[in-house]
């Protein structure tokens, strides 16, 4: 007899939360981002007026999205967030954090390109998700990166 696989847990969430920018918050981006394309060109340094541009434009973009709804999977073999996969072996190490009442699973990868993952916990019990990681991986304390909280804060 071969032993029953245990469920997978899988819940839906947001990639990340959605804040509505006023037309303050693009006046003001505009202006910072002409100001320092401006200044690049007082400067002689044309190249970083351009990539100024290009940044301004594609932050425009970007703040206009609105977010995917993403399936998130934790079985025996890893982490699916939405297409991507994460295999246990590509992991360091996790640590499920609560703030303001919000779980989220704050991963360590291996990969230097992204060092952190971090998925919010929904409709799922968050001792039911760190038991079933702490099966596969090490559990070690994490903060979510300063970066994330800045951008965060700026409405991203």
């Amino acid at each position: 007899m071969t032993p029953a696989k245990k469920e997978p847990l899988v819940w839906e969430t947001f990639e990340y939360v959605y804040r509505e920018k006023s037309a303050d918050w693009y006046w003001a981006v505009s202006i910072i981002a002409v100001s320092m394309a401006v200044t690049s060109v007082l400067f002689n340094n044309v190249l970083f007026a351009i990539f100024i541009a290009l940044s301004f434009f594609t932050l425009m973009l970007y703040a206009k999205r609105k977010p995917h709804l993403l399936q998130i999977r934790l079985d025996e073999r890893g982490i699916q967030e939405g297409r991507a996969r994460h295999p246990y072996s590509s992991i360091e190490s996790f640590w499920v954090e609560s703030r303001f009442g919000d779980f989220k699973i704050i991963i360590k990868s291996k990969n230097k390109a992204s060092p952190y993952i971090i998925i919010p916990i929904e409709d799922v019990n968050a001792d039911e998700v760190r038991n079933h990681l702490k099966k596969y991986l090490p559990e070690e304390e994490h903060s979510e990166p300063l970066a994330k909280r800045i951008m965060e804060y700026l409405g991203f």
